[in-house]
């Protein structure tokens, strides 16, 4: 196991060998994004196409992934395939597959490369059979989120990937700005280095000009509206942050992390309390009543079929599916919100 650092590192050596199968797992997106998407690219170069995407929840077919991974010798063309698992529970059958494609792939070179997509991982999922295989047969990536007194320190060695010099009460200030959201920081540091261009001071000054407002703050109220059904705020919230500069990526990560929340919560309600629900997800009280209003809205089939709708925007996104403009990215993404925020049709 390492730490993506080390793996974003690896990869740019001219010694790097391609593995048959990736667990990429942890707390931080923004760690998780940049290695699957340095991996993705390096895979490219090397000569393998990108595949399908899979997003495992429930009753997820594991057959058709299995067939899928046994085409790929048919057609003889080295591929990645992408597994979206984000509460990492792949169940008895998943994890029967996961283990034999382990076993499978020990005896021969990679021409089908299987990338396993996790957040967080408790000590029990870390020790279990299927994690333990991929990381005998593969590489097991942590996107372990940087503690808040490094903050500043990553803030100006980011900076300094963009070609910017950032002073240090500048620096600490951007962690504040952002409230320790990665995602956040690393789109106002490419603002900033469009603005200014490479080798440019970045001060105090300039982030208080330029940083304006919390970029988190701004994600946490569209994630308020959208749960608490006020459709045109939401709408008017997306738009504020696109002007702001926020990218898609970030957007489309608050929307899919509620709409898994919704789902599990969806899920869990028809075994348990409601109470006891929103601990098990770890939900704050102050929370509760916007998750409440919105599963009074729509039921489990309906928060499904919008998170297949926030995948197809992420493949749009990392050009796998076709896409006149950016434009087309966020009238999908508002589209995406509107269904969120407004009453389930009949």
């Amino acid at each position: 196991m390492i730490l993506s650092s080390a793996f974003l590192t690896q990869l740019q050596s001219a010694h790097f060998q391609v593995q048959p199968v990736y667990l990429l797992y942890g707390e931080e997106p923004l760690f998780l994004r940049d290695s699957y998407d340095a991996l993705r690219q390096k895979l490219q170069n090397l000569g393998f196409l990108t595949g399908d995407v899979y997003e495992v929840e429930a009753h997820f077919d594991w057959q058709a992934l299995k067939m899928e991974t046994q085409a790929g010798s048919l057609f003889s063309e080295q591929r990645m395939i992408l597994v979206n698992m984000p509460k990492g529970n792949p169940g008895k059958e998943g994890g029967k597959f996961i283990q034999a494609w382990c076993d499978f792939v020990q005896t021969m070179p990679p021409e089908t490369v299987i990338v396993f997509q996790c957040e967080r991982l408790d000590s029990r999922q870390l020790k279990s059979r299927w994690v333990n295989a991929i990381e005998s047969a593969g590489c097991v990536v942590q996107a372990k989120p940087v503690p808040v007194n490094a903050l500043p320190n990553w803030c100006q060695q980011k900076a300094s990937a963009f070609g910017l010099q950032l002073e240090s009460d500048a620096a600490t200030l951007l962690a504040e700005r952002v409230e320790g959201n990665l995602l956040a920081a690393d789109q106002e540091l490419m603002k900033l280095s469009l603005i200014f261009g490479s080798d440019a001071v970045i001060s105090v000054q300039t982030i208080l000009e330029h940083v304006v407002d919390q970029a988190h703050y701004q994600l946490f109220a569209l994630s308020t509206a959208v749960l608490n059904g006020r459709v045109a705020y939401s709408l008017q919230m997306l738009m504020r942050l696109r002007e702001e500069g926020i990218e898609p990526p970030v957007v489309l990560w608050l929307l899919s992390k509620e709409l898994r929340q919704l789902i599990e919560l969806s899920q869990l309600s028809q075994q348990v309390s409601m109470g006891q629900a929103f601990k098990q997800c770890r939900i704050w009280s102050s929370r509760q009543s916007e998750f409440t209003k919105a599963l009074n809205r729509q039921g489990l089939s309906a928060w499904q079929n919008l998170l297949k709708i926030a995948l197809n925007i992420d493949l749009m996104i990392k050009g796998i599916r076709p896409t006149l403009s950016a434009d087309e990215v966020w009238l999908e993404m508002s589209q995406l919100v509107l269904k969120m925020a407004q009453e389930q049709s009949e």
